[in-house]
């Protein structure tokens, strides 16, 4: 999946990020800007598909308004999303009802590159369906499902969602940075521990992870 595949509606009320975002459109197929009032409106005529909304939450919160995620979510109802919060607070209430699915909640600040990198993350339409990592364990990337000498076996919520962070980039590097959004959602508790639960997948699965200093870790294919 490439930029330019992609339809991307951001909902934000930041001007300054919003001159950001309009540098970037050239990158995207459609990328779209809407503010928090006029979000509803706009996702309910827009005539196209939306790959992936990137919604600000703390606009709704600090304004005590909902989001109608039932209407959206008629539309489309496998509509992905990534919401970003200043705090657990202001998600927890404003997704209270947030009945959808393959979206992930980012607290602010947040580079606007992390952000572009899973938006590529969790739209996997050019995929292999079946990678194989190595002579024995194979995983299954439209059902999310390991395999090892052909029966299913099952990791930890962590080790699951960190060999899906790999296999998106396989033999590309998976920063630090990214592993902390994604796997532990901002909140890992120190290097240390990334590193023992790299070192889990590796024992459990013999697969080829390479440490990069300082960056982070790349999964080599299977040759």
């Amino acid at each position: 999946m490439r930029f330019k595949d992609l339809n991307i509606l951001f909902v934000n009320d930041d001007d300054n990020i919003n001159i950001l975002l309009k540098s970037q459109k050239h990158r995207f197929k459609n990328l779209y800007i809407s503010c928090s009032e006029n979000f509803l409106n706009f996702y309910i005529n827009c005539n196209t598909s939306l790959d992936m909304v990137v919604l600000d939450l703390d606009p709704f919160y600090n304004k005590n308004k909902d989001i109608d995620f039932k209407q959206i979510l008629s539309i489309c109802s496998h509509q992905q999303f990534i919401f970003l919060a200043k705090n657990m607070k202001t998600y927890k209430r404003i997704l209270r009802d947030f009945a959808g699915n393959r979206s992930v909640v980012f607290f602010k600040p947040i580079k606007l590159t992390a952000i572009f990198d899973n938006i590529l993350f969790l739209n996997k339409k050019d995929l292999k369906q079946i990678i194989n990592l190595n002579h024995n364990v194979s995983f299954d990337v439209v059902e999310e499902r390991l395999y090892k000498n052909d029966s299913q076996i099952f990791l930890t919520n962590l080790e699951h969602k960190l060999i899906l962070l790999l296999i998106q980039n396989i033999n590309k590097l998976t920063t630090f940075e990214i592993i902390d959004n994604i796997v532990y959602d901002g909140e890992c508790p120190s290097k240390i521990a990334m590193q023992n639960l790299v070192g889990q997948l590796r024992r459990k699965l013999g697969l080829k992870i390479k440490s990069i200093r300082s960056s982070g870790y790349i999964l080599h294919s299977f040759n």
